[in-house]
């Protein structure tokens, strides 16, 4: 069977995927897939436009995908959407712990090479969905995902990314429920 782009088929694809990913990778390796993994379901869910699956469904595929990787390594893990302003601190915090890493390690070169890919649209998306009134504002984000990229020598195009970004949450956000002011927030 050759590659589809037919969202479907991708989410069938990404079911089967979120039982096994744990087997192969580093406990932090599979955390950081659950991350990118999610981003593809609720765009994969939007494309659907099908009721029966929207948020809940994809947010249930990730909770599996967060249950089997607990199970794996024998630790409780959480999902950091389960609360998107404490999510995204610690995630902020745990990128601030990288830059003491070796560079060279295999892990800190995929982070690098994926930074641009899963963390930052990562937090563009806990930013919307945080409902706090105390919460980060994206460009306050912007500024913690710069120091950070800074001192990993990770380089990005904000403007390329601010148009996927800004792309990405029109897309997602109807399923989401982010109401329209927070999508530029």
């Amino acid at each position: 069977m050759g590659v589809t782009f037919d969202p479907e088929t991708r989410l069938t694809h990404l079911e089967n995927y979120l039982k096994v990913f744990h087997m192969n990778l580093t406990f932090e390796e599979a955390k950081i897939q659950l991350l990118r993994s999610r981003l593809t379901a609720y765009k994969l869910v939007a494309e659907l436009g099908d009721e029966k699956r929207g948020k809940r469904y994809a947010d249930d595929m990730i909770q599996k995908g967060y249950k089997n990787l607990g199970r794996h390594w024998e630790i409780e893990i959480e999902d950091p959407y389960e609360d998107p302003c404490i999510g995204q601190y610690k995630l902020l915090t745990e990128l601030r712990s990288y830059i003491y890493r070796d560079m060279s390690y295999p892990f800190m070169i995929f982070i690098r090479s994926e930074f641009r890919k899963i963390f930052v649209p990562t937090l563009r998306l806990m930013t919307a969905l945080c409902q706090s009134e105390n919460k980060y504002t994206w460009e306050e984000v912007k500024r913690e995902l710069q120091e950070v990229m800074t001192e990993l020598g990770v380089e990005i195009g904000w403007d390329d990314c601010e148009a996927y970004l800004e792309v990405y949450l029109e897309k997602v956000s109807q399923i989401l429920d982010i109401p329209e002011n927070n999508t530029t927030s």
